[in-house]
């Protein structure tokens, strides 16, 4: 039976650091011609199990505390329903339990048919388990589909998102974080370059939830999962979702019973399997300042990325071998085998977007 570890990255860790004990205990043991056979071995789980070492000490560098104890005027931007829960939904409580104003607007609706109405239902009763009436959820149809580039559409967004930002006059922002995992997200965290005046006074935070990008520096629950896929497929780690550069991620401190309220927020989303969120973004929310792309385009850097190794190594060799062994998201959502490019997005030139599996979330 296969264990199942949620967000703590010490025991998947520690676990590496027992197989690379017993396999150099076994190399003590064994004859010397079965030393040999042993050795690599050794030397493989060894070198997992540093690299786990490794990636603590990255989140120990990269992540810090970040109390929410006073009221706010919170405003969340989500292109789906389930993205707002599952990125702010801890903050949404406790804002709501300590009398602050929150303010949810979704700006990509379902494109299968009468999926938006079921969507949009499950958001007014996941914020109503929160205190979040449902008068205070907006839903728009402001992004571009799944496989189009619509520069137009995006340029009328931020009109209308502007004029939500000047009625509402929120003290805090919370979007998606531009990361590569799914067009739609990526859309609605660039907008904010074009979005935020010098003079606003608002903070401003971006959330990741995931996507391709694996880095030693930067996303080392992701590299912590991949290590310990090779464990005999004996453990599972569902690891929170990391940044995608060296910004500190803010872990918001939400007591047991926030924390509970934010799973039962998740478990109403039944359309999206309510019942897999509920256990695998159940953590506390992670929010990263904040920062204006400054002529960068893409979420990171896509040709020296691992990303482009695996899509390489997928021409070359068996795709269902180099999937095994390398397994990563193949690609953002709605721009398949590529990264998002905001370049090309706001581009006029109507370049064709090749559809693939990958399904929206």
């Amino acid at each position: 039976m296969k264990l199942r570890v949620y967000f703590k990255p010490e025991i998947p860790v520690l676990l590496l650091g027992g197989a690379a004990a017993a396999l150099w205990c076994a190399f003590i043991a064994l004859e010397p011609g079965w030393r040999l056979i042993s050795l690599p071995f050794a030397l493989f789980y060894s070198a997992l199990f540093a690299i786990g070492l490794w990636c603590l000490w990255r989140v120990a560098r990269l992540e810090r505390p970040m109390r929410w104890d006073q009221a706010r005027r919170l405003l969340i931007l989500s292109p789906h329903e389930d993205d707002c829960t599952i990125c702010a939904g801890g903050i949404g409580v406790r804002n709501a339990r300590l009398g602050g104003a929150t303010r949810i607007a979704y700006l990509a609706p379902d494109e299968t048919p009468g999926m938006a109405e079921v969507r949009a239902r499950e958001a007014v009763a996941a914020w109503r388990i929160a205190g979040v009436p449902g008068d205070a959820l907006l839903h728009f149809d402001l992004l571009p589909s799944l496989f189009q580039r619509d520069p137009a559409k995006l340029r009328a967004a931020v009109v209308t998102l502007r004029s939500i930002i000047d009625g509402f006059r929120p003290t805090v922002v919370v979007v998606p974080m531009f990361e590569g995992g799914h067009v739609q997200h990526d859309a609605t965290a660039a907008l904010l370059d074009e979005l935020v005046r010098p003079d606003d006074r608002f903070q401003v935070y971006e959330a990741p939830e995931y996507g391709p990008c694996t880095s030693l520096l930067h996303t080392p629950h992701r590299v912590i999962a991949l290590c310990a896929r090779w464990l005999l497929g004996l453990i599972s780690y569902y690891g929170v979702p990391d940044g995608v550069d060296d910004r500190p991620v803010n872990r918001v401190v939400l007591d047991p019973a926030d924390l509970d309220c934010k799973r039962r927020m998740l478990a109403a989303f039944a359309s999206q399997n309510g019942a897999s969120l509920s256990r695998t973004s159940s953590y506390p929310d992670r929010l990263v300042r904040w920062r204006r792309t400054e002529g960068r385009t893409t979420p990171f850097d896509f040709a020296r990325s691992y990303l482009r190794f695996v899509l390489w190594a997928r021409r070359i060799f068996p795709a269902r071998i180099v999937d095994r062994l390398f397994p990563v998201q193949l690609g953002t959502v709605g721009r398949p085998n590529a990264i998002t490019d905001w370049r090309e997005e706001r581009s006029e030139a109507d370049a064709p977007i090749c559809q693939s599996r990958l399904a929206p979330q």
